[in-house]
């Protein structure tokens, strides 16, 4: 099999779609370098690159992932394209398998720039036109796809998204050199409570700096809040927030850095108003660390039985649900515990087995 992988989104800002991108991309171009029955051709239609960039963002793939820089999908003999980053996909009549992170342009369209919104539909609404099959994120977005759209579900697969492998509980003289990282770089020598994810209304960063601003004064004296992650749209709804000392912003920070920040958390707080999988969770639970999250769309789904689930427009039960797991031991070791097995649930080497089976499947029912 001859298949068309989009990886126009590996060249733009470091998303959680571009991150998804790149590391399916990985396994697949591995897979097919072992000779798992298909070829990848590489592709970035509609989008403007030069081959040296090309050369430095997928330098590291093996060759067997063959790059197309300046070609268009259409003007090869392919046996289906994939796209993970809502592209248009009106260029190719073949067959397509269309990844669908989440409908939030259509279910909470406040959260999105109108562009955006108008983009991610037109090109949703052509996959589903062209009978495409859908990978989509979560059981969660399932639903919401099968109730917007009425879609069978044997159009739909659920293909989890997973954390990297370098997301893993440290130890030892691991451990310390992660404290003396951050201590080094941020000045962060005690624990905290970690906020990782882009700075925008719908993370619901403003009610968890309410929350943690109704903690009691020894808490916050002893355990700042750290946020971690870019500034984005109405990011300034975020900033209005009245910030007590102890939060600290560090930015965009690099892999290395957010596994030492998980790993040093005494709490990762990740109460989302809505997501399609909400991939900083099961990231934390990889390194062990417990996990304050929402009782909302996917979030119950990806927290499982592991996380501490709370309704994430109650600013209370934010408090609460920190205090209870700053104070309580026994109930972060049982959160530590059950979260190492719940992340072992998802890898990329599972979403690459579900991929390449959808590939065969589309390609046979084509013939």
């Amino acid at each position: 099999m001859r298949i068309g992988f989009d990886v126009a989104k590996v060249f733009g800002p470091r998303d959680g779609i571009a991150s998804y991108t790149t590391s399916l991309l990985g396994v697949l171009a591995d897979r097919a370098e072992k000779g798992d029955g298909f070829s990848l051709h590489l592709y970035a239609p509609d989008v403007e690159v030069e081959p040296a960039d090309w050369e430095r963002t997928l330098g590291r793939l093996p060759d067997s992932a063959v790059r197309h820089p300046g070609r268009h999908p259409e003007q090869d003999d392919l046996d289906l394209f994939h796209t993970t980053s809502f592209t248009d996909t009106g260029f190719f009549d073949g067959p397509v398998l269309f990844t669908v992170h989440d409908l939030t342009f259509l279910t909470h369209p406040e959260y999105h720039r109108p562009v955006n919104r108008a983009h991610c539909l037109r090109s949703t609404l052509r996959a589903v036109w062209q009978d495409a099959m859908l990978a989509v994120d979560s059981q969660a977005t399932a639903d919401e796809v099968r109730r917007w759209f009425q879609l069978p579900a044997e159009r739909m697969q659920v293909v989890y998204p997973a954390p990297s492998p370098a997301f893993v509980g440290l130890e030892g003289e691991e451990l310390a050199a992660a404290k003396r990282r951050l201590g080094d770089r941020f000045g962060i020598g005690g624990p905290f409570v970690l906020s990782v994810g882009t700075l925008e209304p719908r993370k619901n960063v403003a009610r968890l700096i309410e929350a943690y601003s109704e903690l009691e004064p020894d808490l916050q004296g002893s355990t700042p809040l750290v946020l971690v992650g870019d500034g984005g749209w109405k990011q300034q709804d975020v900033f209005v927030a009245d910030w007590p000392e102890s939060v600290r912003r560090l930015g965009r920070v690099d892999e290395r850095d957010l596994v030492a920040l998980y790993n040093l958390a005494s709490v990762v707080a990740y109460p989302s108003l809505v997501e399609g999988f909400g991939l900083p969770v099961v990231e934390a639970m990889a390194c062990g660390t417990p996990v304050l999250t929402s009782n909302v769309s996917s979030l119950v789904e990806v927290g499982g039985d592991a996380a501490v689930c709370v309704d994430p427009l109650d600013v209370s039960a934010i408090r609460r649900g920190l205090e209870s797991l700053l104070r309580d031991g026994s109930l972060r070791r049982r959160c530590r515990e059950a979260g190492f097995r719940h992340a072992a649930r998802f890898s990329w080497q599972r979403a690459a087995d579900q991929v390449i089976a959808l590939y065969g499947e589309m390609a046979r029912a084509a013939d």
